[in-house]
């Protein structure tokens, strides 16, 4: 058995466009990171484009942490130091020697600046008792602590 079948086959014409049925696609790279030789300055030779600059560096949330934690520890240490070192020194140091007294039911300051007055007037012992502790009137209340000069 002979079969005569004859096979078509359609030839484009000349100039025709031809549109491939492909499902993949070849697509250049991106242009932020496209490799170019690099060259001297000021000296590109023929189809050499310029240079293009990397990516912009970008901390992670984890890191916007961290340097924000830092910033804070540095300016907690440059304000400590700075009080330390500019401070007037009236609350961290007191002379040697500073005595107190607990105020006891019937003391008064004059019983009080008496003991401790020695050779000098009791009454200047009371005033510096009085600019001492801060006291209203020479009022003092048994329990009281007061310093003495």
């Amino acid at each position: 058995m002979t079969s005569n079948t004859a096979l078509v086959v359609e030839v484009p014409e000349r100039g025709a466009a031809v549109r491939a049925e492909r499902h993949l696609r070849v697509l250049p790279p991106p242009a932020a990171y496209a490799v170019t030789p690099a060259r001297a300055a000021g000296r590109r030779g023929p189809g050499l484009a310029a240079a293009v600059p990397a990516p912009r560096l970008r901390l992670t949330a984890r890191g916007r942490r961290l340097v924000a934690v830092l910033a804070l520890a540095v300016g907690v240490g440059v304000v400590a130091l700075g009080d330390a070192l500019l401070g007037d020194g009236e609350d961290g140091l007191e002379l040697m020697g500073t005595s107190s007294v607990v105020v006891e039911r019937g003391d008064t300051l004059w019983a009080i600046a008496s003991s401790v007055a020695g050779d000098e007037d009791v009454r200047v012992v009371i005033d510096e008792i009085v600019e001492l502790n801060a006291l209203d009137g020479g009022a003092i209340e048994p329990g009281q602590v007061l310093l003495l000069p």
